[in-house]
């Protein structure tokens, strides 16, 4: 996983479509929010920490292999805005729908938008010509950080 610094509250993260590479950009989001000065253990960070896994999981499973490389944004806006993108190269967007309840997948969308809504934020996507970034939005993070 190639990691780069672009400012002081913008950080991306790049790994290969691959389930076992989750964990890892997991591990690197959770570890940037504690240098943000969010509190280990909190219920915030986990929470970003199971967004971020089951947006990765998605990109992996429906646009793995249209894509050679998942790319991961993690930015803290001065309105305490923070935003978690997942950029792929399928133009397909995940909706969140209802698996029943023998399915061993397909509920990963619906936790994160039950998630984000919990918190004030949303899911939403954008678009691009190889493809889209799904951005996960939660409004009110503590602006004070120490970076």
């Amino acid at each position: 996983m190639n990691t780069t610094a672009l400012c002081r509250t913008d950080r991306t993260f790049s790994l290969p479509p691959s389930a076992a590479d989750v964990p890892g950009v997991r591990s690197a989001l959770v570890e940037t929010l504690l240098e943000w000065g969010i509190p280990a253990g909190g219920e915030l960070v986990h929470t970003i920490g199971l967004i971020a896994s089951e947006l990765v999981t998605n990109a992996v499973n429906h646009a793995g292999v249209f894509t050679p490389s998942i790319v991961v944004t993690l930015r803290l806006g001065d309105d305490g805005t923070l935003e978690l993108g997942v950029r792929d190269n399928s133009r397909d967007v995940p909706r969140p729908t209802a698996a029943s309840p023998e399915a061993t997948h397909g509920r990963g969308t619906a936790i994160v938008d039950a998630l984000l809504t919990e918190y004030g934020g949303g899911l939403t996507a954008e678009r691009h010509p190889d493809g889209k970034t799904v951005w996960a939005r939660l409004p009110g993070f503590p602006a004070h950080h120490d970076p």
